[in-house]
Protein backbone atom coordinates (compact mmCIF):
# COMPACT_ATOMS: atom_id res chain seq x y z
CA UNK A 1 0.00 0.00 0.00
CA UNK A 2 1.47 2.89 -1.06
CA UNK A 3 0.67 6.20 0.33
CA UNK A 4 1.26 9.63 -1.43
CA UNK A 5 1.68 12.41 1.18
CA UNK A 6 0.33 14.71 -1.15
CA UNK A 7 -3.06 13.79 -1.07
CA UNK A 8 -3.15 15.15 2.99
CA UNK A 9 -2.17 18.59 1.34
CA UNK A 10 -5.13 18.67 -1.64
CA UNK A 11 -7.35 17.17 1.51
CA UNK A 12 -6.76 19.54 3.35
CA UNK A 13 -7.30 22.45 0.98
CA UNK A 14 -10.45 21.15 -0.37
CA UNK A 15 -12.12 21.08 3.54
CA UNK A 16 -10.71 24.35 3.75
CA UNK A 17 -12.41 25.71 0.71
CA UNK A 18 -15.73 23.24 1.68
CA UNK A 19 -15.60 25.07 5.25
CA UNK A 20 -15.25 28.37 3.88
CA UNK A 21 -18.07 28.01 1.05
CA UNK A 22 -20.38 27.08 3.77
CA UNK A 23 -19.85 29.79 5.93
CA UNK A 24 -19.96 32.51 3.02
CA UNK A 25 -23.23 31.02 1.88
CA UNK A 26 -24.25 30.72 5.75
CA UNK A 27 -23.26 34.78 5.90
CA UNK A 28 -24.95 35.95 3.04
CA UNK A 29 -27.94 34.33 3.87
CA UNK A 30 -28.45 35.66 7.28
CA UNK A 31 -27.46 38.94 5.95
CA UNK A 32 -30.24 38.65 3.42
CA UNK A 33 -32.59 37.75 6.12
CA UNK A 34 -32.07 41.13 8.11
CA UNK A 35 -33.83 43.15 5.45
CA UNK A 36 -35.94 40.68 3.95
CA UNK A 37 -38.61 38.26 5.88
CA UNK A 38 -38.60 34.44 5.03
CA UNK A 39 -36.55 31.70 6.01
CA UNK A 40 -36.25 29.92 2.97
CA UNK A 41 -32.40 31.44 2.20
CA UNK A 42 -30.83 30.43 5.87
CA UNK A 43 -32.96 26.85 5.25
CA UNK A 44 -31.09 26.60 1.74
CA UNK A 45 -27.62 27.89 3.68
CA UNK A 46 -28.17 25.46 6.44
CA UNK A 47 -28.14 22.63 4.24
CA UNK A 48 -25.21 23.67 2.46
CA UNK A 49 -23.67 23.64 5.68
CA UNK A 50 -24.87 19.89 6.18
CA UNK A 51 -23.57 19.02 2.58
CA UNK A 52 -20.50 20.15 3.31
CA UNK A 53 -19.90 17.89 6.22
CA UNK A 54 -20.37 14.79 4.12
CA UNK A 55 -18.23 16.93 1.67
CA UNK A 56 -15.02 16.98 3.91
CA UNK A 57 -15.41 13.23 4.70
CA UNK A 58 -15.96 12.35 1.33
CA UNK A 59 -12.81 14.32 0.63
CA UNK A 60 -10.45 12.56 3.11
CA UNK A 61 -11.83 9.31 2.17
CA UNK A 62 -10.93 9.81 -1.45
CA UNK A 63 -7.34 11.62 -0.88
CA UNK A 64 -5.32 9.70 1.73
CA UNK A 65 -7.91 7.19 1.71
CA UNK A 66 -8.20 6.16 -1.68
CA UNK A 67 -12.20 5.04 -1.37
CA UNK A 68 -11.13 2.39 0.93
CA UNK A 69 -11.30 2.75 4.85
CA UNK A 70 -8.61 0.13 5.04
CA UNK A 71 -6.40 2.18 3.59
CA UNK A 72 -7.48 5.45 5.61
CA UNK A 73 -7.15 3.42 8.55
CA UNK A 74 -3.47 2.76 7.58
CA UNK A 75 -3.05 6.85 6.72
CA UNK A 76 -4.80 8.01 9.64
CA UNK A 77 -1.73 6.05 11.68
CA UNK A 78 0.67 7.99 9.79
CA UNK A 79 -1.13 11.07 10.23
CA UNK A 80 -3.09 10.97 12.90
CA UNK A 81 -3.20 14.92 13.41
CA UNK A 82 -5.82 14.43 10.68
CA UNK A 83 -8.31 12.72 12.66
CA UNK A 84 -8.88 16.93 13.12
CA UNK A 85 -10.01 16.89 9.82
CA UNK A 86 -12.62 14.01 10.18
CA UNK A 87 -13.60 16.24 13.68
CA UNK A 88 -14.78 18.79 11.33
CA UNK A 89 -16.64 17.35 9.40
CA UNK A 90 -18.94 15.81 12.05
CA UNK A 91 -19.08 19.46 13.51
CA UNK A 92 -20.19 21.15 10.18
CA UNK A 93 -22.33 18.57 9.13
CA UNK A 94 -24.21 18.59 12.99
CA UNK A 95 -24.39 22.13 12.93
CA UNK A 96 -25.71 22.41 9.62
CA UNK A 97 -28.33 19.67 10.71
CA UNK A 98 -29.39 21.66 13.82
CA UNK A 99 -29.90 24.48 11.65
CA UNK A 100 -32.27 22.86 9.23
CA UNK A 101 -34.10 21.78 12.17
CA UNK A 102 -34.55 25.21 13.87
CA UNK A 103 -35.47 27.10 10.53
CA UNK A 104 -38.23 24.28 9.53
CA UNK A 105 -38.88 24.23 13.09
CA UNK A 106 -39.38 28.02 13.76
CA UNK A 107 -39.61 29.46 17.18
CA UNK A 108 -40.32 25.33 18.66
CA UNK A 109 -36.76 24.81 17.09
CA UNK A 110 -34.85 27.24 20.08
CA UNK A 111 -33.01 23.95 21.17
CA UNK A 112 -31.63 23.08 17.78
CA UNK A 113 -30.20 27.11 17.06
CA UNK A 114 -28.18 26.36 20.54
CA UNK A 115 -27.26 23.34 19.65
CA UNK A 116 -26.17 24.48 16.06
CA UNK A 117 -24.35 27.51 17.73
CA UNK A 118 -22.53 24.99 20.23
CA UNK A 119 -21.06 22.78 17.67
CA UNK A 120 -19.96 26.12 15.65
CA UNK A 121 -18.50 26.84 18.69
CA UNK A 122 -16.59 23.19 19.29
CA UNK A 123 -15.10 24.15 15.52
CA UNK A 124 -14.21 27.42 16.25
CA UNK A 125 -12.04 25.81 19.47
CA UNK A 126 -10.95 23.19 17.29
CA UNK A 127 -8.67 25.70 14.64
CA UNK A 128 -6.34 26.14 17.58
CA UNK A 129 -5.21 22.94 17.67
CA UNK A 130 -4.28 22.41 13.90
CA UNK A 131 -0.66 23.85 14.36
CA UNK A 132 0.02 21.08 16.82
CA UNK A 133 -0.96 18.75 13.55
CA UNK A 134 1.52 19.68 11.35
CA UNK A 135 5.42 19.72 10.87
CA UNK A 136 7.61 21.96 12.60
CA UNK A 137 8.45 24.02 9.88
CA UNK A 138 4.53 24.50 8.84
CA UNK A 139 3.16 25.31 12.68
CA UNK A 140 4.00 29.09 12.21
CA UNK A 141 2.40 29.62 9.20
CA UNK A 142 -0.79 27.70 10.46
CA UNK A 143 -0.75 28.79 13.80
CA UNK A 144 -1.72 32.66 12.57
CA UNK A 145 -4.12 31.62 10.01
CA UNK A 146 -6.27 29.36 12.21
CA UNK A 147 -5.95 31.40 15.13
CA UNK A 148 -7.36 34.43 13.20
CA UNK A 149 -10.19 31.69 11.99
CA UNK A 150 -11.05 30.51 15.44
CA UNK A 151 -11.39 33.95 16.74
CA UNK A 152 -13.80 35.14 13.75
CA UNK A 153 -15.93 32.12 14.40
CA UNK A 154 -15.52 32.25 17.74
CA UNK A 155 -16.94 36.00 18.26
CA UNK A 156 -19.99 35.38 15.16
CA UNK A 157 -21.46 32.38 17.50
CA UNK A 158 -20.99 35.42 20.52
CA UNK A 159 -22.36 37.91 18.49
CA UNK A 160 -25.60 35.63 17.67
CA UNK A 161 -26.26 34.39 21.16
CA UNK A 162 -26.16 37.81 22.47
CA UNK A 163 -29.02 38.45 19.32
CA UNK A 164 -30.93 35.46 20.68
CA UNK A 165 -31.23 36.99 24.15
CA UNK A 166 -30.84 40.95 23.19
CA UNK A 167 -32.36 41.17 19.78
CA UNK A 168 -30.49 43.79 18.47
CA UNK A 169 -30.16 44.58 14.50
CA UNK A 170 -26.50 45.51 15.05
CA UNK A 171 -25.52 41.96 16.75
CA UNK A 172 -27.18 40.43 13.90
CA UNK A 173 -25.38 41.81 11.73
CA UNK A 174 -22.38 41.40 13.54
CA UNK A 175 -23.17 37.54 13.24
CA UNK A 176 -23.51 38.01 9.30
CA UNK A 177 -20.02 39.93 8.70
CA UNK A 178 -17.83 37.50 10.59
CA UNK A 179 -19.75 34.78 9.04
CA UNK A 180 -18.28 36.32 5.82
CA UNK A 181 -15.05 36.73 6.97
CA UNK A 182 -14.44 34.06 8.54
CA UNK A 183 -15.63 32.04 5.16
CA UNK A 184 -13.18 34.36 3.45
CA UNK A 185 -10.27 33.34 5.48
CA UNK A 186 -11.09 29.74 5.30
CA UNK A 187 -11.43 29.64 1.66
CA UNK A 188 -7.91 31.89 0.30
CA UNK A 189 -6.06 29.56 2.78
CA UNK A 190 -3.41 27.28 1.35
CA UNK A 191 -1.84 24.77 2.94
CA UNK A 192 2.19 24.32 2.47
CA UNK A 193 3.55 21.45 0.44
CA UNK A 194 5.56 20.37 4.14
CA UNK A 195 2.90 20.82 5.91
CA UNK A 196 1.89 16.99 5.67
CA UNK A 197 5.21 15.80 4.52
CA UNK A 198 7.21 13.10 5.88
CA UNK A 199 9.63 14.13 8.32
CA UNK A 200 13.34 14.14 7.23
CA UNK A 201 16.24 14.08 9.71
CA UNK A 202 19.92 14.02 8.49
CA UNK A 203 22.51 12.46 10.59
CA UNK A 204 26.14 13.92 10.06
CA UNK A 205 28.72 11.32 11.23
CA UNK A 206 32.35 12.55 12.56
CA UNK A 207 35.08 12.81 9.44
CA UNK A 208 37.12 9.36 9.93
CA UNK A 209 40.25 10.20 11.62
CA UNK A 210 43.56 8.71 10.04
CA UNK A 211 45.45 6.30 11.82
CA UNK A 212 48.66 7.72 13.74
CA UNK A 213 52.15 8.18 11.78
CA UNK A 214 54.34 5.57 13.49
CA UNK A 215 57.94 7.38 14.14
CA UNK A 216 60.76 6.31 11.67
CA UNK A 217 63.74 4.38 13.17
CA UNK A 218 66.51 6.34 14.08
CA UNK A 219 69.50 5.57 11.72
CA UNK A 220 72.29 5.54 14.43
CA UNK A 221 70.49 3.34 16.72
CA UNK A 222 72.29 0.14 17.80
CA UNK A 223 69.97 -3.39 18.08
CA UNK A 224 70.40 -4.26 21.93
CA UNK A 225 72.72 -7.00 23.36
CA UNK A 226 71.34 -10.37 23.50
CA UNK A 227 72.56 -12.17 26.51
CA UNK A 228 73.68 -15.20 26.07
CA UNK A 229 72.02 -18.45 27.86
CA UNK A 230 74.29 -19.29 31.38
CA UNK A 231 75.66 -15.64 31.54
Amino acid sequence: MIIDYADFTRASNIIHWLQGGALLTLGAAEAYALENKGNKFVLAASLVLAVSGAAMFAAVLALPGGWSFAQLETALQVRRGFYLFIAFACLYGAAGLSLLMHEALGRRGGGWRAMSLALLALAGMLYFMMAGRVNEDAWRQVMVWHSAIGVTLLLAVAAKTADIFFSRRALHLAWAVLLLITGLQLASYRETASAFAPRLVTLESAPEVPPAAQPAPLKNAKPADKKRPGH
